[in-house]
């Protein structure tokens, strides 16, 4: 139900570089990684909470069962309970490090429950569920981290986590083209609405976006030239590598029209 392995890698680190930058300690750095586990992880379960229905249309993710609730392996009181759970823990360590880093943690829950919740579903909402995903996932949980850990904020805060929210917004586009056609019909996506060709368009311009933002960065602060070298092509890389089977069929497509 956590779906670990869709996010351990990447989205845990938004919270905890923003409490390095904070000069963390150690058991703060633990506390932080804790309580984001606990909040990502119930993302994603009250995602599967909600999108029962839509999942088991979902050939790929019924092969891969990524919902266990959907396929009858888990009850809906037990999800419940875990839910429960998952928010109770980073609300209460949360508490006894920051009532900034509290609010912050509190938005990146809200956002979260609004963004599957049903009759709201800010996943469904043209444009708005792409700038949902770059707030929970990015903006929200590095200032979390940040303050949690006693950080003040400032415009180079504000600016890094502008980054990372533009790389949220990216990361759901690429999301969002892969799975272009098993949503077509059985969820209101913005790429849906759009259209793929439009869906590219809109990952290049964040892309670019986002390499403007990080000059802008570099440009304020001395990060370093292997740091600056390494996340710009990260930036890059990383759209790339996710979208590299759908960007291999249009290649295909456009040399079969030649």
């Amino acid at each position: 139900m956590l779906r670990v392995r869709e996010w351990i890698k990447f989205y845990t680190l938004v919270p905890l570089i923003g409490a390095v930058l904070a000069h963390a300690t150690p058991p703060i750095l633990i506390s932080v990684g804790v309580i984001f586990f606990c909040v990502i992880g119930y993302g994603f379960v009250i995602n599967n909470y909600f999108d029962i229905e839509i999942d088991r249309r979902h050939t790929q993710k019924v092969m891969l069962g990524k919902n266990p609730l959907s396929t009858g392996k888990v009850t809906k009181k037990g999800t419940f309970m875990l839910m429960s759970l998952l928010l109770a823990i980073p609300i209460a360590l949360s508490c006894f490090l920051s009532p900034i880093g509290l609010l912050f943690t509190g938005l990146s829950i809200a956002f979260f429950t609004l963004y599957s919740m049903r009759y709201i579903r800010l996943k469904e909402r043209l444009i708005v569920d792409i700038i949902t995903h770059g707030l929970m996932f990015g903006v929200f949980p590095f200032l979390a981290g940040f303050t949690l850990a006693g950080g003040v904020l400032n415009t180079l805060t504000l600016l890094i986590a502008s980054l990372f929210m533009i790389v949220g917004c990216g990361a759901l586009l690429t999301h969002q083209i892969n799975d272009y056609e098993e949503d077509l019909g059985n969820s209101s996506t913005t790429v849906v609405r759009v259209g793929q060709k439009r869906g590219w368009m809109m990952l290049l311009f964040f892309v670019l976006l986002s390499i403007a933002n990080l000059e802008l960065i570099a440009h304020c602060t001395d990060v370093g030239i292997m740091f600056h070298g390494g996340a710009f092509a990260y930036l890059i890389a990383y759209p790339l590598y996710t979208c590299r089977v759908e960007l291999q069929g249009v290649i295909n497509n456009h040399s079969c029209a030649e």
